[in-house]
């Protein structure tokens, strides 16, 4: 049986249900490198999107593992793979902050 493809829409937010992909884990280990007293934490990822923009915008939301607060944090990571030799500090763009679930 041959499998479906999904059309792509160009700007359009699309979620990525493989929460445990290998690339995901990359590069939200990346950003928590970059917060102070983060890095190496245990997490849970609840949501995934992408966003085809002028490179790709990855958003994450995830919690700590172990923290009974239930904060949850908002992980944004834009890739620009072709700056990276001109412009390596404009490739990967990444922010992080806290996030406000809202009822599901």
């Amino acid at each position: 049986m041959a499998e479906t493809q999904k059309p792509v829409l160009c700007g359009a937010v699309a979620a990525d249900e493989d929460l445990q992909n290998p690339e995901h884990t990359e590069r939200i280990e990346a950003a928590l490198a970059t917060t102070d007293g983060h890095s190496g934490r245990s997490y849970k990822v609840h949501s995934v999107t992408k966003q085809v923009v002028a490179g790709v915008k990855y958003t994450y939301h995830i919690s700590f593992v172990n923290d009974e607060s239930g904060q949850q944090y908002k992980i944004s990571v834009w890739e620009r793979p072709w700056l990276k030799e001109k412009q390596p500090s404009e490739a990967r763009i990444i922010t992080f902050e806290e996030y406000l679930a809202k009822n599901e």
